[in-house]
């Protein structure tokens, strides 16, 4: 089971919550309902509409939810579409807490058919399968030009040298699969403390899943919070950064900005989950 990162400390980041009468809590990326249950089971008056777009990872949540259905909504799609059918629904403004937690799922990444892992079986990694861009396409359909652009923007070393590399290699064979990619990589690029292709399945994946435009979605629909905490918990620099810029600006009009550094894993959980080492979480409170 995925074990969701900063558990406790996202438990304690809406302790508020607990002084409001019946409140509302969104969790743009319900994924395996980890912090929805945890949240849940914490504060007994509290509503939460959870939000995902991998159908696989929210049947499982609504399995694990299933006993606080009365007060858990779920909602199919990108947190950016959904968010857009909320501020029309006049939800969105009355919430009281809003969470994003933008990791990949350990489903995602340890399920071979998805294509997200260095060893999978397919070259997918779409969070939403019925999405029609995958990294198959990416890779292999790409120009040289769109695909550095993918890199660069994944802010992956070497972009145009790497960009040229699958390119020509693809001329000869397409990339079939994720371990076929991994695997040419590998034998580019140095192997520093991670995985040599690490940054570049990231930046496909980024590129696959608009998450940086999801980003700049939530980051803007924010603005219309009134008396609400929003959460972020980032994995990458390029993500943190965006959030931490965001938080600044929006300390000029809008409220107070809660974590002058982000809250990361404790060395407890970096020990019982790796994964976790590079989430940071910052927290805001818009005060209306």
């Amino acid at each position: 089971m995925h074990q969701s990162v900063l558990l406790q400390e996202v438990i304690e980041a809406y302790t508020p919550l607990s002084y409001i009468q019946n409140p509302i809590l969104i969790d743009c990326t319900l994924g395996l309902g980890g912090h929805a249950l945890a949240l849940l089971q914490a504060y007994p008056h509290l509503r939460i509409i959870g939000i995902d777009r991998d159908r696989e990872a929210s049947t499982l949540a609504k399995q694990r939810l299933e006993t606080y259905m009365p007060r858990f909504t779920y909602y199919h799609g990108t947190y950016q579409d959904v968010i857009s059918q909320l501020v029309q629904e006049g939800i969105w403004e009355r919430c009281d807490g809003v969470l994003a937690d933008l990791g990949v799922s350990s489903l995602q990444l340890d399920t071979s058919t998805r294509g997200f892992g260095f060893d999978s079986s397919t070259l997918d990694m779409r969070m939403d399968i019925d999405a029609s861009l995958d990294a198959y396409k990416v890779v292999n359909r790409y120009s040289l030009y769109e695909l550095e652009r993918v890199l660069e923007r994944g802010e992956v070393r070497g972009a145009k040298k790497i960009a040229s590399l699958i390119v020509q290699r693809r001329h000869q064979r397409v990339f079939q699969d994720a371990k076929d990619l991994a695997s040419f990589l590998s034998t580019h690029l140095k192997r520093h403390k991670h995985h040599p292709a690490t940054l570049v399945f990231q930046a496909i994946r980024m590129e696959v899943n608009d998450e940086m435009g999801n980003l700049r979605a939530l980051l803007n629909y924010a603005k219309n919070l009134k008396h609400a905490l929003l959460t972020i918990i980032s994995f990458h620099s390029l993500e943190d950064r965006q959030v931490k810029h965001a938080f600044k600006e929006f300390a000029k009009s809008y409220g107070q900005c809660l974590t002058k550094k982000p809250i990361t894993p404790s060395m407890l959980e970096l020990q019982q989950n790796p994964r976790s080492r590079s989430a940071k979480m910052r927290i805001f409170h818009f005060q209306g």
